[in-house]
């Protein structure tokens, strides 16, 4: 695996001239960009927030881009089974190699609703049976690092991402792990754009999270992460 760079979209990136900044995306090579499943966050609800599908559509739509899709991440308890498939998963792993995170929520971002309790591991197993991942094409990864998640890492050799927190416990991880198995998907970390971590090896996809914020800071974001 090799070293990659990332972002993840914020909530205002579709307010403002958003296909100059899908341009400048592309010019800069990132590897993936990533949405976030903003309907279901912030606690705050008075935040601009892009909505998925509409947020893909414009960027198919508005650019051609040299850079990967993703999802980052999509918390599977907050809508119906059924429609978490026909309306979400099943129409974003129709676009070639995205890379598709799953998550069980945090209260620590998210309100503190809980509307479903569904088997993360049978939806997994659903997803192994049904589609073909890999490290280089369509990417499938959970969110989070409890010990739950970790097992479920290693059962279907999945990739995981780590949210802020010490990048030394993703090391670690993958460490343990190491090369038995084809991952089905990457080892990655999310971090601040003004904040570089030195301790993560080339294993990792860095994924920066930009802040809502005006066009002149977007760009200034952008040329923080590349420095």
């Amino acid at each position: 695996m090799n070293k990659e760079l990332s972002i993840l979209l914020p909530g205002s990136f579709f307010e403002e001239g958003y296909q100059s900044k899908l341009e400048l995306l592309s010019e800069k090579n990132f590897d993936c960009v990533y949405l976030f499943d903003h309907t279901v966050n912030p606690s705050d609800g008075r935040k601009a927030m892009y909505e998925i599908k509409k947020a893909i559509s414009l960027i198919q739509n508005n650019s051609h881009y040299s850079f990967d899709l993703g999802l980052c991440v999509l918390n599977v308890n907050r809508r119906k089974l059924d429609l978490l498939f026909t309306k979400y998963i099943n129409p974003m792993l129709e676009i070639e190699k995205f890379r598709l995170g799953l998550g069980t929520g945090d209260n620590r971002y998210e309100k503190k609703i809980k509307e479903f309790s569904h088997d993360l591991d049978s939806i997994i197993s659903d997803l192994v049976d049904q589609y073909k991942f890999s490290h280089k094409g369509r990417n499938l990864f959970i969110g989070g690092t409890s010990q739950k998640k970790i097992d479920l890492v290693k059962k279907y050799s999945i990739g995981v991402n780590q949210w802020f927190g010490d990048e030394k416990k993703l090391q670690s991880l993958i460490d343990n792990i190491g090369n038995k198995k084809s991952f089905l998907g990457r080892f990655s970390h999310c971090q601040k754009t003004d904040i570089s971590y030195s301790d993560l090896s080339s294993n990792f996809e860095k994924i920066f999270v930009l802040k809502d914020s005006d066009i002149e800071e977007f760009y200034s974001q952008v040329d923080k992460i590349l420095l």
